[in-house]
Order: structure tokens, then sequence, then C-alpha cells
């Protein structure tokens, strides 16, 4: 059965000459893995870049798993079609950098997740978007890693990231901490982030 459904891309990588494997996550915030035949050649179904990660897409997919090539599982991708590039982002090096390493995290906590959850992708979106117009590209990045651990229930209560994962993510920019609490949130949030995507938990 072909579904619909729109989807933010996290990751491709070339399978043969002309093929992509895409890894998408859904508005559920449950992560596809599709398999885009001739996606490098077809201008009519994946045309102008459509597939580049952080893009925005509507995609139509066949909702019938298959196996190529080995173990992992992969819905058949037919076409994409661009809702959103947030083109901004690739006007500058640091936005851009900063973007990446959100669809990778995502991309890397979410994998092995059963079902998914809205507030992912509500979260990546909104910091896609804040992103755009942010001067503080650093800062943003650990804010979305604090409230995407937040998402997963593992921040303890009443500590310094619960109260900066309870603000919105566009806020990241006035926040009242001073450049080492900043540091040392990142610091925390990336280790806290790796423990939770190897194991599950922190």
């Amino acid at each position: 059965m072909r579904r619909q459904e729109r989807a933010l891309i996290l990751r491709t990588h070339r399978y043969g000459d002309a093929d992509l494997i895409v890894h998408a996550l859904n508005s559920e915030g449950g992560r596809l893995t599709l398999f885009a035949r001739s996606a490098l050649k077809s201008k009519k179904r994946f045309g102008g870049g459509v597939l580049e990660p952080t893009h925005y897409v509507q995609i139509a997919y066949e909702d019938r798993r298959s196996k190529l090539g080995g173990d992992s599982e992969m819905y058949t991708l037919h076409e994409a079609s661009l809702l959103q590039d947030f083109a901004e982002l690739r006007s500058d090096y640091d936005r851009l950098q900063t973007a990446l390493r959100l669809v990778q995290t995502v991309d890397r906590v979410v994998g092995d997740m059963v079902g998914g959850s809205p507030e992912v992708f509500n979260l990546l979106g909104n910091a896609l978007r804040a992103l755009m117009s942010s001067s503080s590209p650093e800062r943003l990045h650990t804010h979305f890693c604090v409230r995407l651990l937040a998402s997963q229930g593992v921040l303890e209560s009443e500590s310094e990231a619960s109260r900066l994962a309870a603000q919105p993510i566009q806020a990241h920019a006035e926040s009242a901490l001073d450049d080492l609490d900043w540091r040392r949130l990142s610091r925390e949030a990336d280790r806290a982030l790796r423990a939770y995507a190897e194991t599950g938990a922190v």
C-alpha cells in the first residue's frame, strides 16, 4: 500500500551508481529507512536536491518492507517533493554545520526507537527554523540537545538543564546563562546523548 506523509530528511548515502538510501523523520517522530531507486538520475521524482539532509518534504512510499543486500528492512520511496529547504542555513557555514549536527543527533537518538514521538519532530523543525536567524548557533545546538534529552525523559528534575529544557528553542539567545554555563551544559548533554544512543538509557 502506498502512503504519503511529511518528513524531515536526516541522512542519505549512495547505494550503487544511482540509488540512495534515505533516513527520514516522519511527523510522528519515527525514523523511516527508504530506498530511492535511481534517485541520482530521476529529475522528475527526486529533482532539485530534494533529498538533501535538513529538507522538509512530502514523500510517497510503499508501506511494505523489503530487504536489500542484508538484514536491514527498508520502504521503497517512490517520489518526494520539497516543502521547505531552509535556504538561509546554506548561506552561512556555522549555521549549516549546526543544522547538520542537529539532524545527525536525531538520527542517532531515534535510530532504534519503537514508534516515535511527534515532540521530537516538532523540536527538530522548530530548531531548524530558529537557526535560520540565530546569532548563536552553538547555544541553539546545546539548547536543542537538552530539550531532546528531556523529551526522552532522561533529565534530572530541578536541574539547570531541566530548567533550560522548559524554555522554547527560540529563546536560546536570551538565556541568562553565561559562557561557562553553556560550555558545561554542552559537554554534559553531549555525554548524555552518546550514552543514551548507545544503551537506550543514561
